[in-house]
């Protein structure tokens, strides 16, 4: 008889993110191309405002409903945004703006939801010297929907239709059959989600830490106004504080010392991809060549989790070595982050504030012209991964039972959501200049990091 272990919970956790996100990650990708770029941008506001709003409720629904049900309901969030979509797209000639925008707050309750619940679940499956190779493991599978998507956009728009066609019915026609794959991707995760298991009923091997450290780690504060922490592992699925208890509860981590300083650098990791992505991407790049970019971009993701899940791993159980360990993580991140605006800038500066609409020219992906840029994606596909391994190990080293876990991630996501829906609302070139938006993207990175 098969018994559960972490990583193959972890691994299936993974596949579930894998079908939802080869569909969501490909739609945001495609936003202002997809949707034009004031719906896009529209909607993408609201899907973040939306994520950000409801990660202040989430940990209380994952606390009381289990994290298997709250996940469930999560994906089923993101399949909402599909068939607003679709619905959208079958009738271009009414404008019905609305139904998107109303289908991005459904994706970002969804989000709330299922983001919550696999941070408590990921976590609690640890041992407490595994915290980053759990984490990489399930962020390679993750980011390995974005593989798939890439592929899928760099063949769709490469045999199927004109990368530049404007025709709002080949658009139409496109989109819909593309968006009904999306569709069964997202209801083919939801329905996996039954298949994972809670924490006790998993097969354990020995020499566990036991319990988390509470050593004051580089950027989470001193002080002790968290606690001596709870062991991993805790057998308490549901939480037995009542819905108001736990949402202040939740709340009340605004208030600490700890997780006010950890803020700016999650505010970060939401705020720097509507630039990265969006800004920069579509308006470099042939739909097709997206296709390829995000491939860089996510291929480093996964590179840049495994490797900082496996030396952060190694300094399990000393705290002397955690330390090292988080300045050693910070250091490679600020290397690598740096260069990549540095870069960033040399490819921005010739057309800043250019009233050329034609300034920037589409880079096919056999132009030589490809290479800096694609190389700036790669920095930041690693940079990123970089900084969200850490968090995600940072929180699970300082947080022990599993109902803080779900606090500590709805803070968590409540906080980069926020970053991603002021970043889309500044997404729109109109609203904000290119360069501008990079120096901004910049200057948050750097006084995160401070």
């Amino acid at each position: 008889m098969f018994t559960p272990t972490p990583l193959s919970q972890v691994v299936l956790m993974g596949l579930v993110f894998f079908f939802v996100f080869s569909a969501f990650l490909t739609i945001q990708a495609f936003a202002s191309d997809t949707y034009g770029e004031d719906l896009g941008s529209k909607m993408a506001t609201a899907l973040y405002l939306s994520f950000s709003f409801f990660s202040f409720v989430s940990p209380s629904v994952t606390n009381k409903l289990g994290a298997k049900m709250t996940m469930f309901w999560g994906t089923v969030g993101y399949a909402g945004l599909v068939a607003a979509s679709l619905l959208y797209f079958e009738n271009l000639d009414k404008k019905l703006d609305y139904v998107v925008i109303l289908g991005g707050v459904s994706c970002g309750l969804g989000a709330a939801l299922l983001w919550t619940a696999q941070g408590r679940l990921i976590m609690q499956y640890s041992d407490g010297t595994d915290n980053g190779h759990l984490f990489s493991i399930f962020w390679a599978l993750f980011n390995l929907s974005s593989l798939v998507g890439g592929l899928l956009t760099f063949f769709y728009f490469g045999t199927g239709s004109d990368a530049d066609d404007d025709d709002a019915s080949n658009a139409s026609d496109g989109s819909t059959m593309l968006y009904v794959i999306f569709l069964a991707f997202i209801l083919l995760g939801a329905a996996a989600t039954q298949m994972l298991v809670t924490p006790k009923a998993l097969k354990r091997r020995m020499g566990g830490l036991g319990e988390r450290s509470d050593l004051p780690l580089l950027g989470a504060g001193r002080g002790d106004e968290e606690g001596v922490l709870a062991p991993t592992g805790s057998d308490d699925e549901l939480s037995k504080e009542n819905w108001v208890a736990e949402m202040k509860a939740t709340f009340a981590l605004f208030g600490t010392r700890r997780m006010m300083l950890l803020s700016l650098i999650f505010f970060y990791t939401g705020y720097n991809q509507p630039y990265q992505l969006n800004t920069f991407g579509n308006r470099y790049f042939e739909k097709q060549t997206i296709g390829l970019e995000m491939i860089i971009f996510y291929f480093s993701e996964i590179i840049g989790g495994l490797y900082v899940g496996s030396m952060l791993d190694k300094s399990a159980g000393d705290k002397v070595k955690q330390r090292h360990a988080s300045k050693k993580c910070l250091c490679l991140f600020f290397v690598v982050t740096a260069a990549s605006f540095i870069l960033c800038y040399f490819q921005e500066i010739d057309c800043a504030f250019s009233s050329d609409d034609h300034c920037v020219q589409k880079i096919g992906y056999k132009d030589a012209s490809a290479v800096r840029p694609s190389i700036i994606f790669a920095l930041w596909g690693f940079s990123d991964s970089q900084i969200q391994t850490y968090s995600y190990w940072l929180m699970g080293t300082l947080y022990g039972s599993g109902v803080e876990q779900a606090r500590a991630v709805g803070f968590y996501k409540m906080v980069q959501s926020l970053g991603w829906a002021i970043g889309f609302a500044l997404v729109p070139t109109d609203v904000m200049e290119p360069i501008v938006q990079m120096g901004c993207t910049a200057a948050c990175f750097l006084v995160g990091l401070l």
